[in-house]
């Protein structure tokens, strides 16, 4: 029999239950048993009380315990007004045929069945002062009574003596009551426990429900169905599972999406510099256009840039799966922002680029980081600008430090991005349809590449307009200060 979780929870349910049902109806046998025997003690003993009281009145009245030794009549109507009723009659009359002066209980008298409590009646003896058998039997030894004094103006007159029965805790209604108590409590502890049965199953199915929806859809998902969602709006771990399984089928699905894009992105760039090769190719095989320098150089252009365009993918999948080797090392921010510039001060100085600086040479941005792969993100951002902005414009780098974080900002003049089209400038293969496009030489990852740096330097890169009407880049990075512990 397969296990299943409904079965197991159901099972584990019942048992909790059997368990506390027995527990109780153990516990509640027992408070009622041990109060039961109480109550019976204390009766009983009131009951001696008043027998002990009236055999002072008796003897006081009497001057002694000799008229009522003479009369057994008396003797037992006595004893028998335990039952709070007066015994009379034929019974009252066997009874007194068959006793003998100053024996009680009569030889003849009917006696309990074996394991059934003597009447109290039939247990109490009568001693005077000096412990001689008044009614009782003489071969009794005194040891197995317990001597209840009968006291005449703070004189011990007499004994009422209480012979200890082990059975006769209980009276036989007494008993009765008893049982039928706990026979309830048998029945009421096993109707408990059918509606716990009858409980525990649809709660199991109804707990099982959201793992048995969670299963179908993982199983949706793993064949490559990434639309199914879980609508479980319980604020507990099963609906926390639920909310974490359906963002995590949502960023499956875009994440196929974006790969699908990514795929067809990519052949779209490698098929343009190939179309070009192929066209200036035939052209040449064909006579159409003389195989001469300037082919060549055309031919060397295109192969250039696929050579980048597959150098910069290359380079991106392996800063998507870590391959990129990091070794960080305390680094000053603006004297590394300021090497990287003073490299391409001729190639500015070629597009007539005014390049204007701010806060590099302060010393206090140190952070930790990797200066080769910095290098490459400053080349990236740089060459971007170099590459986009309009000769006789403005490039403008400076860098501040607040909140214990370093702030890189590189902004250049127009021509500038759309605000709408800001958000995806990081996004691989995204150009924008402005100047800034393929026909600037581009392939559309640098920025990409330079997220993925920043991000591995626990840094944010973004983008936004400039006030100098192009572009604006931030780069945050972390000083060394706050990481240190």
């Amino acid at each position: 029999m397969k296990k299943t979780i409904t079965r197991k929870l159901f099972l584990t349910l019942l048992l909790t239950s059997l368990v506390l049902v027995s527990g109780m109806y153990a516990f509640m046998q027992w408070s009622f048993d041990h109060g039961f025997i109480r109550y019976v003690e204390q009766r009983e003993q009131q009951v001696i009380d008043g027998l002990v009281e009236e055999l002072a009145l008796i003897h006081a009245a009497d001057g002694g315990w000799e008229a009522l030794a003479a009369s057994p009549r008396r003797w037992l109507q006595l004893v028998m007004s335990v039952h709070s009723h007066p015994i009379r009659g034929k019974r009252l009359e066997s009874l007194l045929e068959r006793m003998r002066p100053g024996e009680w209980p009569p030889g003849e008298a009917p006696r309990p069945p074996r394991g059934f409590p003597t009447p109290l009646e039939l247990r109490v003896r009568l001693l005077d002062a000096s412990r001689q058998v008044v009614y009782g039997r003489p071969e009794e030894p005194q040891a197995e009574l317990t001597l209840h004094p009968v006291r005449e103006d703070g004189v011990v007159v007499g004994y009422l003596g209480v012979r200890e029965d082990e059975a006769a805790l209980f009276l036989s209604h007494d008993l009765r009551f008893a049982e039928q108590q706990n026979q309830a409590f048998l029945l009421i502890a096993l109707a408990m426990l059918l509606v716990s049965a009858g409980l525990a199953l649809p709660l199991a199915r109804h707990f099982v429900r959201p793992i048995r929806s969670l299963t179908r859809a993982t199983r949706q998902l793993a064949s490559g169905d990434y639309s199914p969602r879980i609508v479980h709006r319980a604020d507990d771990e099963l609906g926390q599972l639920a909310r974490d399984f359906n963002d995590l089928a949502h960023t499956l699905g875009r994440n196929e999406a974006l790969r699908h894009q990514w795929v067809a992105d990519i052949s779209h760039e490698l098929r343009t510099p190939l179309a070009i090769l192929r066209g200036e190719i035939e052209a040449v095989q064909d006579g159409v256009r003389s195989f001469d320098a300037g082919a060549v150089e055309s031919l060397h252009q295109e192969v250039l840039h696929l050579t980048r365009l597959v150098d910069d993918l290359y380079e991106l999948s392996m800063s998507d799966i870590g391959a990129l080797d990091y070794r960080k090392e305390p680094l000053d921010l603006g004297a590394a922002a300021r090497t990287a510039i003073e490299g391409l001060a001729q190639a500015f100085g070629a597009r007539s680029i005014r390049v204007e600086t701010d806060g590099l040479d302060g010393g206090a941005a140190i952070v930790n980081a990797d200066p080769d792969r910095l290098e490459q993100l400053f080349a990236n951002l740089l060459q971007n600008t170099l590459r986009y902005t309009d000769p006789g414009g403005t490039a403008r780098l400076s860098l501040t430090v607040a909140a214990g974080r370093a702030v890189l900002v590189l902004e250049d003049s127009a021509p500038g991005v759309p605000t709408a089209e800001l958000p995806r400038l990081f996004d691989r293969l995204y150009r924008t349809e402005g100047s800034r496009n393929r026909a600037s030489g581009g392939t559309g990852l640098g920025l990409a590449i330079c997220r993925n740096i920043a991000e591995a330097h626990d840094g944010n890169l973004a983008a936004g307009p400039s006030d100098l009407g192009g572009l604006r880049i931030t780069l945050e990075l972390p000083l060394l200060d706050e990481e240190a512990p």
